[in-house]
């Protein structure tokens, strides 16, 4: 595998994991055996789940391959056409979790303040991707990178929240409703931070601070003056 596909590869890994999840859940909605927990509780919201399901699906992995410099650098006319779906799907995904916050009953480690988390984010995810689309339309693209990866990075949090999650449980136990709050809010904070790292990293200041320094001019050396 190329260099240049190492991270579309590790964001479609990442994003498969609430992908799988969320394929098993239509499943049972179909009809099929029930694998998940808390089907009871939130069959009400079927609907709103089906929708908050692909519309995850498509800007997850439709937003990895944006990642792919080279790919989109050859395919401009693609990239636009994906921008247009991406932007949509985001924000379906942004405000359907938001109704499934209100709408569903608490689960059974769910807490007030993971509620207020979850509203937080899911306004900045959908703040984040309009203010991309404003800036596109300006043609300001360092600012419209900057808010699409934002969102981005937090419409992805779930995989990393599988992570964060497993490391809870091997280093201190079952994830209790404090263990919830800290593993699910962590992994958004997470994934905030390696975006504002990628977008500074993308800036024209971040690129000169990588490259080395250059070397201080020679200094001439006066030449010997013969005696006569």
């Amino acid at each position: 595998m190329s260099k240049n596909w190492l991270i579309p590869a590790g964001l479609v890994g990442l994003s498969l994991i609430p992908v799988v999840a969320g394929s098993l859940r239509l499943a049972e909605f179909a009809g099929g055996a029930a694998v998940l927990p808390d089907g009871d509780r939130i069959g009400t919201q079927a609907l709103p789940i089906v929708v908050h399901i692909v519309s995850v699906t498509v800007f997850s992995l439709l937003g990895a391959f944006q990642f792919a410099p080279g790919f989109r650098r050859r395919n401009r006319g693609w990239h636009r056409i994906a921008g247009r779906t991406l932007v949509p799907s985001g924000v379906v995904a942004a405000l359907s979790g938001l109704w499934l916050t209100f709408a569903l009953p608490p689960g059974a480690f769910d807490s007030q303040i993971l509620t207020g988390v979850r509203v937080a984010v899911a306004t900045f995810m959908t703040g984040s991707l309009l203010m991309g689309f404003v800036a596109v339309r300006r043609r300001d693209f360092p600012a419209h990178r900057a808010w699409m990866i934002r969102g981005y990075a937090i419409g992805v949090a779930a995989g990393t929240q599988a992570f964060t999650s497993a490391a809870w449980l091997v280093a201190i136990g079952p994830v209790t409703t404090t263990g919830r709050t800290v593993t699910m809010t962590g992994a958004w904070l997470l994934n905030a931070a390696v975006a504002e790292w990628v977008i500074r990293r993308g800036r024209p200041g971040g690129a000169v601070r990588r490259r080395a320094r250059p070397s201080p001019p020679a200094v001439p050396v006066p030449r010997a003056v013969p005696h006569s």
